[in-house]
């Protein structure tokens, strides 16, 4: 799997086809508010394309706009970042300063040596700046997409099989399809997404899910290192506890 087939796995319609590299100045221009982030754009990013342009006109898709929100366009872009840039962090740097960048909602395929990931962002209008959209959350969305992924998962995601209601629906219709992959991801199980109307709450439970595994994890490590035969009983009931609650939360998730 690479970004060529993913984008092909959307099943654009030609209509929407953009297909144009953006230089990285334009990224920095747009975004970068210090040193550190335009040196991070010119030496972390090997290229940045604008595959698609979603709108009513071109896809059949109606706008949004309410007092929170409003969705005219869904830009898809590509971007690949250089096999140099080692650091998670960085990464996750650069993929925020391209949302904040794009004054749509982007669906956004990265690509670096062998990896791919899929990221999203819902945006608002800003609360003291007129006209402005900002992100809503402190972070945008980022699935790893394996190449052992289903493959229910790319026909889950072709536009086609999104809510048609209008732009927002439409894009958190491929939010859902990540969120059934990244419960893929902890459960071994796939099923595709039945509703969008659930979406903050499955958020939460897979974000619940994800700390159980961690505190679990840190707890078998402890009993691991204990020598009390009492305190390692204890330890391996607490874990069983946390395991059954994050075995609960994730078949509510599938």
């Amino acid at each position: 799997m690479n970004a060529l087939q993913l984008s092909e796995a959307l099943a654009l319609p030609m209509s929407s086809h953009v297909d144009q590299k953006v230089p990285k100045t334009v990224l920095s221009e747009q975004a970068a508010t210090t040193a550190t982030d335009r040196r991070a754009i010119k030496e972390g990013i090997e290229g940045l394309w604008w595959l698609a342009s979603l709108k009513p006109n071109t896809i059949g898709v109606p706008a949004f706009a309410d007092e929170q929100r409003e969705y005219l366009e869904i830009a898809v872009l590509q971007l690949q970042l250089r096999n140099t840039l080692k650091s998670g962090t960085k990464a996750t740097r650069l993929i925020e300063l391209l949302h904040r960048a794009i004054p749509y909602p982007v669906l956004l395929i990265i690509e670096q040596e062998d990896a791919l990931s899929l990221s999203l962002a819902y945006k608002r209008w800003a609360q003291n700046e007129k006209d402005k959209m900002v992100l809503e959350d402190s972070y945008p969305h980022i699935t790893p997409v394996l190449d052992d992924a289903p493959d229910a998962f790319f026909h889950d995601l072709a536009l086609n099989n999104q809510p048609q209601n209008h732009l927002f629906a439409l894009y958190q219709g491929w939010l859902a399809c990540l969120l059934a992959l990244e419960t893929w991801h902890e459960a071994g199980q796939y099923r595709s997404p039945q509703s969008i109307d659930r979406l903050p709450e499955q958020r939460q439970q897979l974000h619940k899910a994800r700390e159980l595994a961690n505190e679990i994890a840190r707890l078998r490590k402890q009993a691991a290192r204990e020598r009390q035969m009492a305190r390692q009983v204890e330890l391996n009931l607490q874990i069983k506890q946390l395991e059954a609650l994050r075995s609960a939360l994730l078949e509510q998730l599938t």
